[in-house]
C-alpha cells in the first residue's frame, strides 16, 4: 500500500487577476443571514401574537401584580378620585360581559397628557390632562368602555407577546441586548399601549364602547363627546394620543356610521362628573 503524499500547493498565479472580490463571498452570507433572521422573526411575533391572548388572564394578573402593584393612594384626595373612576369603571365592566375572573383597576395619572391607557393586567390609567377635558359621566365612561375592551379582547398581551417573542429570537445572536431588552420591554409595561394598536383592535374597542355607552344611557352621546375634545390631525406634532390612536375624525365618522346603522342616537341627558374627578390639583406649568 502506498503512503499518502503531502505537499504544499502554491496557489494559482492568477489569483489577484480575478474578478470576485475576496469578500464577496462573506457579503452574501450575511445577507443571507439577516434575511432568515429577520423572517424567523416575523414569523415568530406572528405566532406570539396569536398565542398570548389565549393564555389564561390569571398569567397575566400575576404579570401585573409583580410589575405593577396596586399601592395605596398617598392621600385622601387621589384616594377619592381613584375610588370615583373605580367605581364608574366597575358599572361599565358590569355591561360588557367580561370573561370569569377578569377585572379592571383604574387609577388617575398626575400629568397634563390628554391621553389614557390600558396596560398588562388590566391596569388602566387616565391622565388629568384628559379629565380636564371632559365634562360628563357619560364621557368618561365611554373613555373607560373603549379601555376595558382593549383588556377584555386581550390586546395588551398581544402586543406584549410579539414584543418578547421578538426579543427571544434576537437573544440567538445577541444574547446580552437581547436580556436588556427584555428587561425594558417588562418594566415599561405601563407604556406598552402608547405604542398603539392596530386599527382594527380601535374599532373594536369603539364599537364595545358605543354598545357600552347604549346600555348605561340609552344615547352615545358621550361617545361623541370624547372625540370632540380629543387631539384631531391638526394637533401639534408628536401629540401623544395621535401615536397611540386613529385619527378622531376617522373614528367619529364610524361611530355616526354605526350609529345611525343601530337606530341609535349621539345627544341625550348628560350627568356632570363626581367632585372627585372635578376637583383636580392645579396643572404644573
Amino acid at each position: 500500500m502506498t503512503a499518502p503524499r503531502l505537499e504544499n500547493r502554491l496557489p494559482p498565479e492568477d489569483l489577484l487577476e480575478r474578478d470576485e472580490h475576496p469578500l464577496r463571498e462573506l457579503a452574501w452570507l450575511l445577507a443571507a443571514s439577516v434575511a432568515a433572521l429577520a423572517a424567523l422573526v416575523l414569523v415568530t411575533g406572528l405566532v406570539a401574537r396569536w398565542l398570548a391572548p389565549k393564555l389564561p388572564f390569571e398569567h397575566e394578573l400575576a404579570l401585573a401584580e409583580r410589575l405593577l402593584p396596586v399601592t395605596a393612594p398617598a392621600d385622601t384626595a387621589t384616594a377619592a378620585r381613584h375610588a370615583a373612576l373605580q367605581a364608574l369603571a366597575d358599572r361599565v365592566a358590569a355591561t360588557m360581559a367580561l370573561p370569569p375572573g377578569m377585572r379592571v383597576f383604574v387609577s388617575a395619572e398626575p400629568s397634563e397628557l390628554v391621553n389614557a391607557y390600558a396596560t398588562v393586567g388590566g391596569r388602566i390609567r387616565v391622565f388629568h390632562g384628559l379629565l380636564r377635558q371632559l365634562q360628563s359621566e357619560e364621557a368618561l365612561a365611554a373613555l373607560l368602555a373603549h379601555e376595558i375592551a382593549h383588556v377584555k379582547h386581550r390586546h395588551v398581551a398581544a402586543g406584549m407577546g410579539h414584543g418578547l417573542a421578538v426579543v427571544l429570537t434576537l437573544s440567538v445572536v445577541a444574547p446580552e441586548g437581547a436580556a436588556q431588552a427584555a428587561q425594558g420591554l417588562l418594566g415599561g409595561a405601563a407604556q406598552l399601549a402608547l405604542l398603539g394598536y392596530s386599527r382594527e383592535h380601535e374599532r373594536q374597542a369603539d364599537a364595545d364602547a358605543l354598545a357600552a355607552s347604549l346600555a348605561l344611557y340609552g344615547h352615545g352621546g358621550g361617545l361623541a363627546e370624547l372625540f370632540a375634545v380629543l387631539p384631531s390631525t391638526e394637533a401639534p406634532a408628536g401629540t401623544v394620543w395621535l401615536r397611540s390612536h386613529p385619527d378622531t375624525a376617522e373614528r367619529l365618522a364610524l361611530l355616526e356610521a354605526a350609529a345611525k346603522a343601530q337606530g341609535a342616537r349621539l345627544t341625550g341627558t348628560t350627568t356632570p362628573l363626581p367632585q372627585a374627578l372635578r376637583a383636580l390639583p392645579a396643572a404644573k406649568p
